[in-house]
């Protein structure tokens, strides 16, 4: 049996929770034709963001990589008015459950509160053994274009909310790929750094957008330092 260390896990639903589309659905895009299609059209990223996070999503998942098994990814709609650090905005409680049919634990189960300003970009997040603060606002654009790259932001990382033990941090960008002449594929990329600096695991959550502001989740693939490798294709 294989063996995944739960503290990793933890981190992974740190990077969900702090993501601003981690797992949601919208409309129904276009399906996927054989082969990638460069798109010519502009597609709205930021608006399909929030109406994500302020929908909320529940999500089933197969698990696939070193560990084979199912799972799912929820949140509940972003609509609490809450505090975090200070700033005013709304919160929405994040859950991810797995369950391996061939390494231990045999089941995990997850869960953190996210944090949003009032334009539904993240805070942070709060979870048992870590905490996460954007320090400076992150970025979502507005409108997006195939090839289209950029820097997201970076969550400082705490044990807790008293922010007296650093636990890392979390650096995320997004990379806009090729899909059909009406779609595109939103692949954001987050990389977890531990209090030494050295990485501990990258995900790439890809999301097919169409120009409606259609947001639709495909997969997301973690690769951790350890050799752990667990790909998450969304039902």
């Amino acid at each position: 049996m294989l063996k995944v260390n739960k503290s990793g896990i933890a981190l992974l639903l740190s990077a969900s929770a702090l993501l601003t589309a981690c797992g949601g659905g919208g409309g129904a895009a276009p399906t996927t034709p054989t082969g990638p299609v460069v798109s010519t059209l502009s597609f709205p990223l930021q608006s399909a963001d929030k109406t994500i996070i302020a929908n909320g999503f529940a999500k089933t998942m197969l698990i696939s990589g070193t560990c084979s098994g199912t799972g799912s990814n929820t949140a509940s709609p972003a609509t609490t008015p809450a505090v975090f650090e200070g700033l005013p905005g709304f919160s929405s409680i994040r859950t991810i459950t797995m369950s391996f049919t061939n390494c231990t634990p045999v089941s995990i189960a997850q869960t953190a509160t996210a944090y949003y300003d009032n334009n539904y970009l993240p805070h942070g997040m709060n979870s048992v053994g870590n905490y996460g603060v954007f320090l400076t606002p992150p970025t979502i654009p507005a409108s997006v274009t195939v090839g289209g790259t950029g820097v997201i932001g970076t969550a400082t990382l705490y044990t807790d909310s008293t922010k007296l033990v650093g636990n890392g941090r979390q650096d995320g960008s997004y990379v806009i790929e090729a899909d059909t002449a009406n779609t595109a594929i939103v692949n954001f990329i987050w990389k977890i750094y531990n209090a030494a600096g050295v990485l501990s695991s990258t995900s790439q959550v890809r999301f097919r957008i169409a120009m409606t502001g259609a947001l639709v989740p495909l997969s997301e693939d973690i690769q951790y330092a350890t050799g752990t490798h667990l790909l998450l294709t969304y039902q």
